[in-house]
């Protein structure tokens, strides 16, 4: 497996950058033509998220021809034969959850891949991998985190309300004696108990 050159915007993905969900409001700029690809051979480029529990599938765009550059649009059709079998759906990490990883891989066609009716966004990368028997060939991760973008990015791609996500979160024991003992620490500095 090689390292896929993607960018979104100026940032470059190198393994493990970290990008703020509005950096991915659009596709990554892709280029894979320094890869050793076999020029008779198709390819799928796929985002993918393993943390994402309302959406793993970020994007799924199939044969592509060797070389081709994708740009920064709505979709990356850039020849007549591509076919998006899953428009493109920027990061969204959900508020307090800390960094969710993405996969950015470029995966070799055994054979031509039609937009299947039955794919789900949740589908799991190994399932898809094995079901279209397709070899992954290049890799780009990075690592994205909330921000202002995310709430109108899940009610516009997927239909959800960020607030269905959101819990209030109970203190730990150490939270909970650490307030405890500030308190009492309060008390006694204004009653001058000890």
């Amino acid at each position: 497996m090689f390292p896929l050159s993607a960018q979104f915007g100026e940032r470059s993905l190198d393994l493990g950058t970290l990008v703020s969900s509005s950096h991915t409001a659009l596709p990554p700029q892709v280029d894979w033509g320094a890869l050793p690809t076999q020029p008779d051979k198709k390819y799928s480029l796929i985002i993918y998220s393993p943390d994402c529990s309302s959406c793993k599938l970020h994007w799924w765009v199939s044969n592509i021809s060797p070389g081709d550059v994708t740009s920064q649009s709505d979709d990356v059709t850039t020849q007549s034969d591509d076919v998006t079998v899953l428009p493109y759906i920027p990061a969204v990490p959900l508020k307090g959850t800390g960094f969710y990883r993405y996969v950015l891989v470029l995966l070799e066609e055994d054979s031509q891949i039609t937009a299947p009716t039955d794919t789900d966004r949740l589908s799991e990368l190994s399932g898809v991998i094995s079901e279209h028997e397709l070899l992954p060939v290049g890799l780009a991760l990075y690592q994205a985190f909330w921000d202002e973008s995310v709430g109108p990015n899940l009610a516009r791609h997927l239909g959800l309300d960020e607030k269905q996500f959101s819990a209030e979160r109970p203190k730990d024991i150490d939270e909970f004696y650490a307030e405890e003992r500030f308190l009492r620490k309060e008390w006694e500095m204004k009653t001058g108990f000890m």
